[in-house]
This record gives structure tokens, C-alpha cells and sequence, in this order.
């Protein structure tokens, strides 16, 4: 329904003056009545005209309806939402990156770990094969030395402890040393270092080196394998296996020849000319 205004208007009716009464004749029958007021009320609807409508219902409307601002504000803060969403999916992407990296650079090194474990077991199974080798060949070398002494002349051409073999005399050690203190030893007693000449004397040496010092050297990675006395090896001979960078001597065993360090400790084998 539509606004309306209200207007009040008092009206007010008197009865004639008290002196008025007095001049009328006495004999005049006058009824009096008291004296009155009344009040009329008119009222006045008036309707308000279309601006003021119009100024009110937008009024109404103002009140009643969100501030035009409320959409930007919403978009703002889903904005900010989203932003911080990306940033801690960025950095959860970057760690999860650096985990990844981690885990295969710890599978590498633990596959290279087993890869050493197995080269360093089958080392030690070998060097169980060799000693028990070394063994079975120093029972059988005495009991040869034993056979042979009685059959040579008491004028032996090598000393007690070594081994004769077409006109050289060979010595294996018990005592692990390098190969600097092997190579002492040998001079001390009159001999060198092993230098294996010919196929001949490399199968007879096979049958008895378990990882002996040898007198093969180098003098550096980028150089020749030669012999204590100067010679120059001759690979048709032999191949020395690995030769890593370090590892300028030679170890003969089982009928192969390794590269190691020279400060490593090990037996060796001695020879000289059978007198």
C-alpha cells in the first residue's frame, strides 16, 4: 500500500457572550445551554509524490542488497588463495625433486657398494683357493727337496730353502712385506726380484706363485712395465690385468699378474743363478 500523510485540523464553535443574555427580556423564556466546544478533526491524505517514492525505494534497496564491493573483495581473496596454493605446490615439487635425487644417489652408491662387497668376496674365496694351494705345493715342494737330496750331490748349486730349476734358483718367502722391503730382502741374500723370461718359466712359476711380488714395476700410469734389470716387458708374454692409476707393481698369482700398490704387503719371489 501506498505512503500517505496526515493532516489535523482543529475547529472550535462558541455560544453567544454572557452580555448578550443579559439584554434579552426577562420574560423570554431562554433556554440556556453551557457553553461548548467542538472540535472537528479533518484529515488530509496526501500521497508523496514519484521522487520521494523513488528516493525511498532506493533507499530500501541499499540496505537491503550487498555493497557492489563484496564481488571484487571475494575474487581477491580466492585469488590469494589460489596463489598461496601454487607456491606450496611449488615447493613441495622442489623437495620432493631433491628427495628424488637423494634416493637414487644413495642407490648408486649402495650398488656400487655391492659391487665392491662381491669383487672383495671373490677376492677372499681366490685367496682361500691360493693358500690352500701354497699349501698343497710347499708339502709336495718338501717332499720333493727331500727326494732330490738324496739324490744330488751334497755340493747343491742353491742354498737350503730354495728351489733349483734349469740353472736358476728360486725363493719363496713366508713373510709379508711391501714390495720395496721384498726387493731389500732378495738383494740381501744375493738375489733379485722375480723376471720371468720365457713361457717355460712362466708355467713353472704359475704352478707355485699364490700373490707374490714379482720384479715388474712402472714408474708411473702413462709408462711401460719393464723388469728390475731395465728390460722392457713383452705383453706376448703376459697381460697385467687393472692398472689403475697407483698401482705401479705386480703381484703373480694362479697364473695371472695384477696391478697393486707397491706399499701393499705381500710374499715374494726371489731368484738368482744356480752356483
Amino acid at each position: 500500500m501506498s505512503e500517505q500523510s496526515v493532516t489535523y485540523v482543529d475547529l472550535r464553535f462558541h455560544t453567544p457572550a454572557e452580555e448578550k443574555r443579559k439584554q434579552r427580556p426577562r420574560h423570554t423564556r431562554v433556554i440556556e445551554t453551557s457553553e461548548q466546544e467542538i472540535t472537528c478533526t479533518d484529515l488530509k491524505f496526501l500521497t508523496p509524490s514519484k521522487q520521494q517514492r523513488q528516493q525511498r525505494l532506493t533507499s530500501a534497496e541499499s540496505k537491503e542488497s550487498p555493497s557492489p564491493s563484496s564481488p571484487w573483495l571475494i575474487t581477491v581473496i580466492l585469488g590469494l588463495f589460489c596463489l598461496a596454493l601454487l607456491v606450496t605446490a611449488g615447493v613441495l615439487g622442489v623437495m620432493f625433486l631433491q628427495a628424488s635425487h637423494q634416493v637414487r644417489r644413495q642407490n648408486e652408491e649402495l650398488i656400487q657398494k655391492q659391487a665392491i662387497l662381491k669383487n672383495f668376496t671373490q677376492l677372499q674365496e681366490t685367496l682361500k683357493n691360493c693358500m690352500q694351494q701354497r699349501d698343497d705345493f710347499q708339502a709336495n715342494n718338501t717332499e720333493l727337496s727331500n727326494v732330490l737330496n738324496k739324490k744330488v750331490d751334497k755340493c747343491s748349486s742353491c742354498p737350503e730353502g730354495w728351489i733349483q730349476h734349469r740353472g736358476k734358483c728360486y725363493h719363496f718367502t713366508n713373510e709379508r712385506s711391501s714390495r720395496q722391503k721384498s726387493k731389500e730382502y732378495c738383494s740381501f741374500h744375493g738375489s733379485s726380484l722375480l723376471r720371468i723370461g720365457n713361457k717355460e718359466e712362466l708355467d713353472f712359476i704359475n704352478g707355485l706363485a699364490c700373490f707374490h711380488w714379482i720384479g715388474l714395476f712402472r714408474t708411473g700410469a702413462a709408462t711401460s712395465w719393464m723388469w728390475e734389470d731395465g728390460t722392457a716387458h713383452s705383453p706376448d708374454l703376459f697381460q697385467v690385468k687393472k692398472q689403475e692409476p697407483g698401482e705401479s707393481c705386480v703381484l703373480l698369482s694362479a697364473g695371472e699378474a695384477t696391478s697393486y700398490t707397491c706399499s701393499e704387503q705381500y710374499r715374494c719371489i726371489c731368484e738368482k743363478r744356480a752356483a
